[in-house]
């Protein structure tokens, strides 16, 4: 299966982006991913994988203000493989955009930037869940 993901290219500073580009964007990469993950498990599954990407934006927001060589230490020593090193670092790259366009405040849960990008997502049972899930 191919699939196309150009679209996850940005040209420009993220400070430029609107606020419904910047919530595409989280559609187009974060919930796409949660969505994906979702349609290749059995249903009872959803909320326990739901709950884990909950518990991942958490553990992403709390390494936001760590420096790269002391968040890589951690990553070594909780034996991260590559792809878990990139879904952090990029929770961790999408959390601190939101706050720096005022989408997410200090008190915001994490998860929040899940529901940011379910505001723009719709048409299938995963979405439709996630959305009840989350409360977006």
């Amino acid at each position: 299966m191919k699939i196309d993901l150009t679209n996850l290219l940005r040209k420009g500073e993220p400070n430029s982006w609107s606020e419904e580009d910047f919530k595409r964007y989280l559609k187009d990469s974060l919930i796409e991913i949660i969505r994906l993950e979702l349609e290749n498990l059995p249903r009872q599954e959803w909320e326990k994988t739901l709950r884990t990407w909950s518990k991942m934006c958490s553990f992403a927001d709390s390494l936001r203000h760590k420096e790269e060589k002391e968040r890589q230490e951690l990553y070594k020593r909780f034996n991260f493989d590559s792809v878990m090193v990139h879904i952090t670092e990029s929770l961790i790259e999408k959390l601190n955009m939101a706050r720096s366009m005022g989408l997410l405040r200090e008190g915001d849960k994490p998860e929040r930037i899940i529901s940011l990008g379910l505001e723009v997502a719709e048409g299938s049972e995963e979405i439709s869940f996630m959305k009840r899930f989350f409360k977006a």
